[in-house]
């Protein structure tokens, strides 16, 4: 039973590092929407020019929506802890983690393998902090923000050296989407 029990937690890993290397594919491949830009701010990621605000001093809440079978979900749970957040970590089936992003009208193409809540909006993915306190800090009339896939690099999608170049977007309640931050490298 462990030897059976050991070699589908391995199946498992591999397969949710091979749908992440697929989805990073994806997304490389159609790029961007060619929307209009919301901000054109290039950086790499962990690098922060988000402006100066007074987040250190509030506790900054937020609750994060995953399934029990996502790794690298928790990879990014623990990116968001490191960097003064407080999470509400609650892990449901896929089918209520998608009531809650039809609730903020996220664009089916833009999601991803979790979904968190913050300051009343959605944040979708492997969003990089830097850019989550940015929202709240300018609080813009938006629906939330999303990183759809999981590209590599990101946060929780950690490949050693390797990181892609990904789109950090922003979407309205009525469908319109915007990019809201980019990272190349």
């Amino acid at each position: 039973m462990k030897k059976i029990f050991s070699h589908w937690i391995q199946s498992l890993i591999a397969g949710v590092a091979v749908a992440g290397v697929l989805g990073a594919a994806y997304w490389s491949f159609i790029g961007s929407t060619g929307a209009p830009i919301l901000s054109t701010t290039t950086q790499n990621a962990g690098k922060s020019d988000s402006p100066r605000t007074d987040l250190a001093s509030q506790v900054l809440n937020i609750t994060v929506y995953r399934t029990p079978t996502c790794g690298c979900c928790q990879g990014w749970v623990e990116h968001i802890k490191q960097n003064g957040f407080q999470v509400t970590d609650i892990v449901k089936p896929e089918s209520e983690i998608q009531a809650i992003r039809q609730k903020y009208n996220l664009p089916s193409d833009f999601a991803s393998c979790h979904t968190s809540e913050v300051a009343g909006y959605l944040v979708e993915g492997h969003i990089p902090v830097a850019d989550v306190k940015h929202l709240i800090a300018q609080k813009p009339d938006i629906a939330g923000i999303s990183v759809p896939g999981m590209p590599i690099g990101t946060p929780g999608m950690e490949m050693g050296d390797r990181k892609q170049s990904f789109n950090v977007f922003a979407f309205q309640q009525d469908g319109q989407t915007q990019v809201f931050n980019s990272y190349k490298f």
